[in-house]
């Protein structure tokens, strides 16, 4: 019989700090004792795994070390932890190799849970993708549009110094990308017309260069599609836990500033 996705997750458990404690035909439950970051005794974590196809999906047996669902710790509605955007960056276990790579996944997700414990905010949160398909999607936009205004942009973008703000002048409604709430450019949001492409380039070249927008590349188009992708993904997000909210979920106290706790 060809293995299947969990006899490659038995066989590279061990060395991952896992061990398999019981061992249904679907699934398999493990014991996972992740070094503590500070050094400190390391809890265990008895985890679930359940395969479809041949991809694995992971929670906790009974949420006793961790909330039974807490978006801003990545733990979806039915426990699941969110451990990789599956629409992007699919991981199917097929193999030794790609079993190492999801047990990593599994082990940073735990050490993460372990200082989002302790400082009641989310480690890396520069890593982690928005709340929801929608949101993550448009997150993936406005990280390719930065990419391409140069790698000082992108780490703007993910030290989250970029925000796209609308605002009413004349008769079409405008967004406008801001970096530390100062404009950098303004939209037309109908017509998605980008204004002042006269105006020297904002990429990370512009002084050297000294370009107008619409001689720098595709630069016009990279910030428009950002300044789009910023207030969308705002939007998404807002939307993902209102959706939550309605559902009867309520905050689990555990992180500050959670959108569920308003």
């Amino acid at each position: 019989m060809t293995p299947g996705p969990l006899s490659f997750l038995r066989d590279t458990a061990a060395a991952h700090f896992a061990k398999a404690v019981d061992v249904g035909n679907d699934h398999v439950i493990f014991d996972v004792t992740p070094p503590m970051v500070s050094g400190a005794p390391p809890p265990t974590y008895r985890l679930r795994v359940d395969v479809v196809g041949e991809y694995a999906m992971v929670r906790e047996l009974q949420p006793t070390s961790l909330p039974a669902y807490c978006p801003e710790r990545h733990i979806n509605i039915d426990g699941g932890f969110c451990l990789y955007w599956g629409e992007v960056e699919p991981l199917s276990i097929s193999g030794t190799q790609e079993a190492e790579t999801w047990w990593m996944k599994v082990l940073t997700f735990l050490k993460r849970q372990q200082v989002a414990c302790a400082l009641r905010r989310w480690p890396a949160k520069a890593e982690a993708r928005a709340h929801g398909p929608d949101a993550a999607l448009q997150q993936l936009i406005a990280e390719d549009a930065a990419a391409k205004l140069g790698p000082q942009f992108s780490t703007l973008l993910k030290d989250f110094r970029l925000t796209s703000v609308r605002s009413k002048t004349g008769s079409e409604p405008r967004l406008r990308l801001t970096l530390d709430g100062q404009r950098l450019v303004s939209v037309r949001e109908r017509s998605r017309q980008l204004m002042t492409k006269r105006s020297r380039c904002k990429c990370d070249c512009a002084d050297e260069l000294r370009l107008p927008i619409r001689a720098c590349g595709d630069h016009e188009t990279a910030l428009t599609d950002m300044t789009f992708a910023l207030e969308r993904l705002e939007k998404a997000e807002k939307e993902f836990f209102r959706v939550y909210a309605n559902s009867g979920r309520v905050c689990c106290g555990t992180m500050e500033d959670c959108p569920l706790a308003a």
